[in-house]
């Protein structure tokens, strides 16, 4: 099944070795945007290194997802500029 939030690509009968998968998971709840959730495979940072990089991988092999942020008043500073800088 490849229209399925965890789908993977394999040949049935033949291995079960998954091919691909997805890059990304959303769930959007447009009722109240408070309750979305997504993931990625890693993290949210694409820094080697970074305090992103690797935060959300327990969570996707778990299957589980991550709050979306949307309020600005909840939203923190990003420090992308200072790691890049140090690294």
């Amino acid at each position: 099944d490849h229209d399925c939030v965890l789908c993977t690509s394999a040949v049935p009968g033949v291995t079960d070795r998954a091919a691909r998968g997805p890059a990304a998971r959303y769930v959007w709840d447009l009722a109240d945007r408070d309750r979305s959730r997504w993931i990625v495979p890693f993290g949210a940072d694409g820094v080697a290194g970074g305090p992103h990089h690797r935060d959300q991988l327990p969570l996707w092999l778990g299957g589980e997802l991550a709050p979306v942020v949307t309020d600005w008043a909840l939203l923190t500073r990003d420090r992308t500029e200072e790691h890049l800088r140090d690294h």
